[in-house]
């Protein structure tokens, strides 16, 4: 995961939304749907994509400039499609020890708007297996009338978070060290508090 802090789950990425691009006003919108998309290159048999929900979100900030939050991804919700891989990248990632991946978001670059979207660079700390790094995550946020959606997409190393790959899986698959993220977050309006 060592280009993720040159560029990232499961992913600050989540609190871009929070600033519209026509308005310095924040608005409160909470998570509707949230997924983190992880494609690992391979040998021997052909590489694979794996998924994971994003379990939690949140943010806070009057405008653009001062939004800070955090995103969460489970690494037992890291799925690829076949259960074996699965086990071999849960130990990878020692998910006992290290159950989460968490991405602070501490400041939000934003470029000019350009319609309903505005192209972001989230710029935060993200900790993976125990290990935290600074970086700099590339996306955009598309403002709806009653949603935000973010999409960002950055390299990783898993090296870099001391993460060793998995050499053999199925018996034949070694794996690269590169592995390339992708986060898609939709926000929408907090629902109002129930009446007394």
């Amino acid at each position: 995961m060592r280009g993720l802090p040159r560029a990232l789950g499961a992913a600050a990425i989540v609190l871009a939304p929070a600033a519209p691009a026509r308005a310095q006003a924040v608005a409160r919108f909470s998570l509707r749907a949230g997924e983190a998309t992880f494609h690992i290159r391979a040998t021997v048999v052909n590489d694979f994509t794996g998924h994971a929900a994003v379990s939690r979100a949140e943010y806070t900030g009057a405008d653009l400039a001062s939004v800070v939050g955090s995103v969460e991804v489970r690494v037992a919700d890291m799925r690829t499609g076949n259960g074996l891989r699965d086990r071999h990248l849960r130990a990878a990632m020692e998910a006992d020890r290290f159950p989460l991946l968490r991405f602070d978001l501490t400041s939000v670059e934003a470029g000019k708007p350009r319609g309903d979207t505005v192209d972001l660079a989230l710029v935060g700390r993200l900790t993976i297996h125990g290990t935290t790094r600074e970086v700099h995550v590339p996306g955009s946020a598309i403002i709806g009338k009653d949603s935000i959606a973010v999409r960002a997409g950055f390299p990783v190393d898993m090296r870099d978070y001391g993460v060793t790959p998995p050499v053999k899986m199925l018996g034949l698959l070694r794996v690269a060290p590169g592995v390339d993220v992708a986060i898609h977050l939709v926000f929408g309006p907090e629902p109002a508090p129930p009446e007394n």
